[in-house]
């Protein structure tokens, strides 16, 4: 991991231990500063911990502001939720409320409503409209989606389970 540089100098043998531990932190996923604080805090001495802490951040290896677009970005590609709850993750992981305001600012709600709401429509197997929307709609309340986008996905996600072309069931046989 980190060696000392200059004999003549050696750095704080505490100060080696937490940058290693931070390093090894952060070879699982980016984290935020606070996070990674929040992890050595009590292991390793307050100096020790600034200095890492500087360090990483010097060095690129700690910044808030990619580390919520990342999260963000993540969230939207794996496991779609809405901006109130991704807000809400962020600032349990102790990120700055500007920095989680610039991540989400272009933030598309609708679309990754849509997103979680098809993969889990996909799964219901219901021709009662009310039951279909009480399902998906709760679905995606219990993601972070609200108001208008919940209810546009759901009518656009019910409009389609209909849809043959788009794998649901052709009016003419839904009842037979």
């Amino acid at each position: 991991m980190i060696e000392s540089q200059n004999p003549a100098k050696d750095p704080d043998p505490s100060y080696i231990k937490a940058k290693n531990a931070a390093l090894r932190l952060l070879s699982y996923r980016s984290r935020s500063e606070k996070e990674v604080e929040r992890r050595l805090r009590g292991r390793f001495t307050e100096d020790a911990i600034i200095q890492t802490l500087s360090d990483l951040s010097r060095q690129g290896l700690l910044d808030d502001a990619a580390f919520a677009k990342e999260w963000r970005e993540r969230r939207e590609r794996f496991r779609p939720r809405g901006p109130a709850v991704i807000r809400q993750e962020l600032r349990k992981l102790g990120v700055d409320r500007e920095v989680i305001r610039e991540a989400l600012s272009d933030f598309d709600a609708s679309a990754n409503a849509y997103k979680a709401g098809s993969r889990y429509a996909s799964k219901l197997s219901v021709a009662d409209a009310n039951v279909f929307r009480r399902r998906l709609g709760g679905f995606l309340h219990r993601r972070g989606f609200e108001g208008d986008v919940l209810g546009q996905t759901v009518e656009r996600l019910w409009r389609e389970s209909l849809d043959p072309l788009h794998g649901g069931v052709d009016a003419d046989e839904q009842y037979d």
